[in-house]
């Protein structure tokens, strides 16, 4: 009998490509959003760096027109993270639904790789039957050569 092979083994590569594929764009997703939140916490420090900055400037003496600068400087900062944490939603989004499809792709990835185990659980029950067939036909030749002699 020839070797064991699954009829539907390049379907089923190919949604491993496909599951493969969606990891991967998680995983990319997932380091937009680690690089978001180290940028919001950079603008986070900047304001409290502005707000110690200002006290000193207060404290030597800081006039009006140098002391209008910090308000918009934070407020611009903080409209920045604003936009950051929105663009920080919308991932978090997209990697929602991409979870979403990964689940739906491993799914199909397991249906087609029990049936690659059914199939290959058949094509040994058949392999040993014929095994089987033929030791039991060259006992039954064996038993018949020896009642000869």
């Amino acid at each position: 009998m020839s070797k064991y092979k699954f009829k539907l083994d390049a379907l089923l590569k190919l949604r491993h490509l496909k599951e493969e594929q969606c990891k991967l764009e998680i995983g990319r997703l997932q380091i937009q959003i680690t690089n978001f939140k180290k940028l919001i916490a950079k603008h986070e420090d900047e304001i409290g760096q502005a707000y110690q900055s200002q006290e000193q400037e207060l404290n030597q003496g800081l006039s009006g027109v140098e002391a209008r600068f910090y308000p918009f400087f934070v407020s611009g900062k903080r409209a920045h993270i604003d936009k950051i944490q929105n663009e920080l939603n919308e991932l978090q989004k997209e990697i929602d639904k991409k979870y979403e499809a990964l689940k739906k792709l491993r799914g199909d990835v397991k249906v087609i790789e029990q049936m690659k185990d059914k199939d290959h659980k058949k094509y040994k029950k058949e392999l040993e039957k014929k095994a089987f067939a033929e030791m039991e036909e060259q006992t039954q030749n064996w038993r018949i050569m020896t009642e000869k002699k």
